[in-house]
């Protein structure tokens, strides 16, 4: 009887451990989960579709060659609707409900200052793919201790280009911003840049995030005398901007920051004549693989989004979700195990080249991409000067 009770025990303590260790395999085979909060809605959603296409393809280019720590990356994307309150909403639910250990997020400025406390509150690490303000990286604002951010803030760009604005004669200057963080910021950052460079801001105009008509403001500029005008704003509306322009026939040097405008959509939306001579500052140059930090992944990036028939005048933008998903795999990688302490642990000390150049972070979490200035030239465009991301890093360590 003792002995049939022992084997009986015997094959149940197997039985046991078979199903243990099933259970194990199916768990490691589960989808990591990556939070992605766009703006899918409202004013902005075009920029939000493009980032989340480039980071799907990010994802699946992963998964193809078998995912990370053997298991496949799933993305869960929500909709900001554009706004700070959706915004807070998105990260909530990606936190509580469906548990990510890291979200990728949430394009502007004032939509990403939005969810930084609450991520924080939970301890769950967030790339920042687009915003500029330099509030992000500032040990003061709420949250910032979460942040990774790779794209470059509004000093960053201002820095790079900064030692242009006398070679290209711009003294007085008509600044038009839209009137969120990431405006403000910039109109601060450039100003400075401006001053030290010997120029001077004449006037600043904040504009709605939905404002199609401009024509006030720009009249205020011409009455003003500016010989230049500096544009921090989305491409549809820097375009409709440029067309007022050529109307009032307010014929200054232009310049625009955020990096999300490639001169392909403004030659697009504004058409050529309007884009003659507008300058743009850009993190990345789709047409020249070399100047990205990883060529190879950006010429697959590249002939991925062809192959997929998204629309070309959002490829620059859609870069922005490419490499943060993956910044993201490769933290989850160096982390071993796909928890926010371990993940937020790895992106501390990551380093990898991208598309954005070299992505890895400094003391408050901030990365120094690629700052490259394009011109529009006889309805065609080229490069005029690059900042790389190495030399920025220099200039950093110099300080």
């Amino acid at each position: 009887m003792k002995i049939s009770k022992l084997i009986t025990l015997a094959v149940l303590a197997t039985f046991a451990g078979v199903l243990a260790a099933g259970s194990t395999g199916a768990q490691t085979k589960d989808p990591i989960k990556v939070g992605l909060i766009q703006p899918l809605s409202g004013p902005i959603a075009a920029a939000g579709s493009y980032i989340t296409n480039g980071a799907k393809i990010a994802a699946d280019r992963i998964n193809a060659k078998g995912g990370v720590l053997g298991r496949p990356l799933e993305l869960v994307i929500e909709d900001n609707k554009s706004d700070p309150a959706e915004t807070r909403n998105a990260a909530e639910k990606l936190i509580v409900r469906d548990k990510v250990p890291v979200i990728i997020g949430a394009w502007g400025s004032s939509m990403t200052l939005a969810m930084m406390p609450l991520a924080a509150q939970h301890g769950i690490p967030m790339v920042v793919e687009t915003s500029s303000s330099g509030k992000i990286t500032d040990p003061k604002t709420p949250g910032q201790k979460v942040v990774s951010r790779i794209s470059p803030t509004s000093e960053l760009e201002a820095v790079g280009a900064g030692a242009l604005i006398p070679k290209l004669g711009m003294k007085k200057i008509g600044y038009m911003a839209v009137n969120t963080d990431w405006g403000r910021g910039a109109v601060v950052a450039f100003g400075e840049a401006f001053k030290k460079n010997g120029a001077t801001i004449e006037a600043v105009e904040y504009v709605g995030q939905a404002d199609t008509d401009f024509y006030a403001q720009l009249t205020k500029f011409k009455a003003a005398g500016v010989d230049s005008i500096v544009i921090t704003d989305d491409a549809p509306k820097t375009a409709k901007m440029l067309q007022q322009m050529k109307e009032l026939g307010l014929n200054v040097k232009v310049l625009v920051t955020g990096g999300s405008a490639w001169p392909d959509s403004i030659v697009q939306l504004a058409g050529p004549k309007a884009a003659e001579g507008a300058m743009f500052i850009n993190f990345y140059n789709p047409y020249d693989y070399a100047m990205a930090g990883d060529p190879e992944a950006s010429k697959a990036y590249v002939e991925e989004w062809k192959k997929r028939n998204l629309p070309w005048i959002g490829v620059v933008e859609g870069m922005r979700g490419f490499d943060a998903v993956n910044v993201v795999a490769k933290a989850i990688e160096a982390a071993k195990e796909p928890t926010a302490p371990k993940i937020m642990a790895a992106l501390k000390t990551l380093e990898m080249r991208g598309l954005y150049g070299l992505n890895k972070f400094d003391q408050n979490g901030q990365s120094y991409p690629n700052i490259i200035v394009s011109q529009v030239k006889d309805g065609k465009y080229s490069v005029v000067a690059i900042t790389p991301s190495s030399q920025l890093w220099e200039m950093s360590a110099a300080k």
